[in-house]
């Protein structure tokens, strides 16, 4: 058992000791349902998400609510932990019975149940209704009632990584890519303006540690980007500028960032169909560069747009061999792939809706400035490569009595298909269904695809997804979810086709005295190569399974605590039973008086083998999204403080620590830390104005 530093100690004692003394009329605030709704998407994920787009309408519209008689279903898409089925039955109850009068409504409309209420409230209101919701506004209403804020952002892990030790002869350092090029701090700062829904502008500007901030062959800041999005100018329903996002029907054509997958929301497993929308975070892959435009014609929604920007990649011979997409130019290997492949990609969405049925068809046209010629490998051997791509497709979506039926099919120019096709039922005002199956060719390789999927990519998978959710009980939710799956053609690390299943199954408790339960287990089969020399490559039967319990609750005082237990487990054919476990305690102190948060989290860990590694999301600064890897053993503590001075200006701060009780040394590499810990400092400042 890892050693027990005095806070260590103490956490323990709490997270033994403390029982839940309930606050009587204490409800969540604001900070505490984002990060709920954050946490939930995040669930199951072994990377970063990217969750910028959404804290930041989160945070927008907390302070800044919807009048659901005065709303659409572009702002209600805003809303990502809303699906498409939720927005419509929403629309579709307005419709019927506009206007709401009450709140308390919300509990009339088909699909929402106690827990998607309690996530929306801090988020809408029902107040008047105007004839006209979206009013073409005066430069002076914009200046006037416009909202400005600027933010910055320092990080740096205090040991000292290999890449930034003093070397005998630094130039021979820098030129063999033994030493990183820049000082290891990371500086972002960005500027948006934002006037309602309606008019949103910004820049962000970020350099990762490592990369040069000022050199000879460099600048300022190592990634910029700028955004406009411009809603509701009478036919004009979106306008975007700079880098922005276009999603369209089930991904399959067009959805160039990252899905949530299978999340704890068993219903919400598709991408959101929400057209051209501005991208305001520092991801530098996942986003469009250009000019776009969807206008509204009735019951016709026409959008077009174009983009051209430059992607990293090994460009050597001519060809594209791999694109990079970690944004990261530290060395001179690194600043050599910057921007060598221009990417310009054209495309467009025609939408039809009545009443019940909507049918919309999209396309798009991508073309490289080189050819891209992948690494040769069994399991890529059907993998995009070229200079040109095309592709189109039709989604639909019908509503009939308690039924929803949806889908895309899509087709390349070398005539791939693909098809997402699903049904949602919702039998009783308490229980709600989804069946989604999908197909994708061996040969369907499209650059810019995103959807359901097992693999992580739109190629070469057919499966069967089932998901149920019911609330039986007042305060209790429970769902279910199966999702079985096969490859027809070789995947990584399965040197031949394959398949495998997934079972979930959650149970979720959440009293109106702030007390929250949540259960979950999680049990994943596949197949996988066993470890023989190639080309005689036999397989095996791979399984995982996780076991999740988490308590929230409040103190009489302005305390609340969260206590969390994950094990995982795997086994394979040629081994036994393995676990990796985690326990956390989370410490939360908001005073009444103070507009002050502090976080407080210690947690233990032992995850000896790499296949029972565990990921657990945990709050940190503004905009910023941490899910780290707990691999080996060891512990993790983090102290996360927010404090507003006033309604201008703002601090966040986090330090965290990791500390790893069988190794003598961290990471690889030139991120080699010569210790057995890890400590990381974030500071950021926003200023509004």
């Amino acid at each position: 058992m890892p050693a027990r530093s005095p806070i260590a100690i103490l956490m323990l004692i709490l997270m033994i000791c403390s029982h839940p003394v309930l606050s009587q009329n204490k409800e969540n605030t604001t900070e505490n349902v984002i990060a709920r709704i954050v946490e939930d998407m995040a669930a199951n994920s072994e990377e970063n998400i990217d969750f910028t787009t959404l804290e930041e309408d989160l945070t927008y519209f907390a302070e800044n609510p919807i009048n659901l008689n005065n709303t659409s279903k572009e702002t209600l898409q805003k809303l990502q932990f809303l699906s498409d089925q939720q927005i419509e039955n929403l629309l579709y109850y307005l419709y019927r019975n506009k206007p709401m009068h009450s709140i308390y409504e919300l509990q009339l409309v088909e699909g929402f149940d106690e827990f998607t209420i309690q996530n929306l409230l801090p988020f809408v209101y029902v107040g008047n209704m105007a004839t006209s919701p979206f009013k073409i506004p005066s430069l002076k209403a914009i200046f006037k009632y416009g909202k400005n804020e600027w933010i910055g952002r320092f990080d740096r892990t205090l040991e000292q990584k290999a890449g930034f030790a003093a070397t005998p002869n630094d130039s021979l350092a820098y030129a063999t890519n033994q030493k990183y090029l820049g000082d290891p701090n990371y500086y972002a700062m960005r500027y948006s303006f934002r006037y309602r829904d309606q008019i949103n502008a910004g820049i962000t500007a970020e350099k990762d540690a490592g990369e040069p901030f000022w050199s000879l062959s460099h600048k300022g800041f190592d990634f910029y980007s700028a955004f406009l999005e411009l809603n509701h100018f009478g036919v004009v329903q979106t306008f975007v500028a700079g880098n922005f996002r276009a999603n369209f029907g089930q991904g399959l054509v067009l959805h160039p960032e990252m899905t949530y997958g299978k999340t704890n929301d068993v219903l919400n497993v598709l991408p959101q169909n929400g057209g051209l929308s501005k991208c305001s975070s520092s991801d530098e892959y996942n986003y469009l560069r250009g000019i776009g435009l969807t206008l509204g014609l009735g019951h016709t929604e026409v959008s077009a747009f174009y983009s051209y920007r430059f992607l990293d990649g090994d460009t050597t011979g001519g060809t594209v061999a791999t694109i990079r997409k970690d944004g990261y130019h530290r060395t001179q290997a690194e600043q050599s792939t910057k921007n060598t492949i221009g990417m310009q990609v054209m495309g467009g969405n025609i939408q039809w809706h009545a009443a019940s049925f909507r049918a919309g068809f999209t396309f798009n046209d991508t073309r490289l400035s080189l050819p891209y010629q992948p690494k040769k490998s069994a399991y890529r051997f059907y993998s995009f490569s070229g200079t040109h791509q095309w592709v189109g497709g039709i989604n639909y979506q019908y509503q009939w009595l308690s039924f929803r039926f949806f889908g895309e099919t899509a087709l390349t120019d070398q005539n791939a298909m693909a098809t997402i096709d699903g049904c949602s039922f919702t039998p009783t005002s308490r229980t709600q269904i989804i069946a989604l199956y999908r197909h994708y060719s061996t040969r369907y390789s499209v650059l810019l695809a995103n959807s359901f999927a097992e693999s992580g990519s739109i190629q070469n998978e057919e499966g069967f997804y089932l998901g149920f959710v019911t609330n039986p009980i007042k305060h209790w939710q429970f769902s279910m979810a199966t999702d079985s799956y096969r490859f027809p053609w070789l995947n990584y690390s399965v040197s031949r086709p394959s398949s495998g299943y997934d079972f979930l199954v959650t149970a979720h408790y959440l009293s109106p005295r702030s007390l929250e339960l949540f259960w979950k287990v999680r049990y994943r089969q596949k197949e996988q190569n066993e470890p023989t020399t190639a080309p005689t490559y036999s397989t095996g039967t791979y399984s995982t399974t996780q076991f999740y319990i988490s308590l929230n609750y409040a103190l009489n005082r302005p305390f609340s605590l969260k206590n969390i237990i994950v094990v995982n487990t795997a086994q394979d054919a040629q081994t036994s039973l393995h676990a990796g476990y985690v326990m956390t305690q989370d410490f939360t102190y908001t005073p009444t008086r103070l507009p002050l948060v502090i976080n407080v989290r210690y947690e233990f860990f032992d995850a000896p083998q790499y296949d029972t590694r565990l990921y657990l999301y945990e709050k940190d600064l503004l905009y910023v999204f941490s899910i780290p890897m707990l691999y080996g053993k060891g512990s993790r503590a983090y102290l996360n403080i927010h404090y507003d001075f006033n309604r201008r200006l703002s601090l966040w701060g986090k330090i965290a620590q990791t500390v790893y009780e069988d190794v003598s040394s961290i990471g690889s590499g030139l991120d080699k830390i010569a210790h057995r810990h890890r400590t990381d400092l974030r500071m950021m400042v926003r200023v509004k104005f």
